[in-house]
């Protein structure tokens, strides 16, 4: 017996090549594999697709804000939780909310905001974009 679930009746790009009559075999939260529909391991639970497209999701490195939240404007757990959820519904599964250059006070929620929500596994979050030039001292304009 497997814990495994398979998609099938899809199409599933691999980022090279489209695979047809093959089912998407996931383990947990893990794509483990593309196999032939017909050669599922034995108690495979099934997903029908209905004729679907799955493909790699986008990975965007600079999103200023997402969802109506400017992360300037919201630099908390929650609103760097609706920026990665906006996105989500566009095909970005995973990104980098970005600070604009900003005060100390506000640069320091958001640093604060991305250490949560890294812990909490905010669907989506990587990490953060922290735009200059307050990140060094010896750049620092007076």
């Amino acid at each position: 017996m497997t814990d495994q679930t398979a998609i099938t009746g899809a199409r599933i790009f691999d980022g090279e090549i489209w695979h047809e009559d093959a089912a998407l075999i996931i383990d947990g939260a893990r794509i483990v594999a593309i196999a032939d529909a017909d050669q599922l391991p034995a108690g495979t639970k099934t997903v029908p697709a209905g004729g679907a497209l799955i493909v790699p999701g986008f990975i965007d490195l600079q999103v200023n804000g997402g969802g109506g939240v400017l992360l300037n404007e919201e630099p908390t757990v929650e609103g760097l939780r609706q920026i990665c959820a906006a996105h989500a519904k566009f095909g970005t599964t995973a990104l980098l909310p970005t600070l604009i250059t900003d005060t100390y006070e506000i640069t320091a929620a958001t640093v604060e905001a991305g250490k949560q929500a890294a812990a909490e596994g905010v669907p989506g979050f990587l990490g953060l974009h922290l735009e200059g030039p307050h990140l060094s001292l010896a750049r620092k304009r007076p």
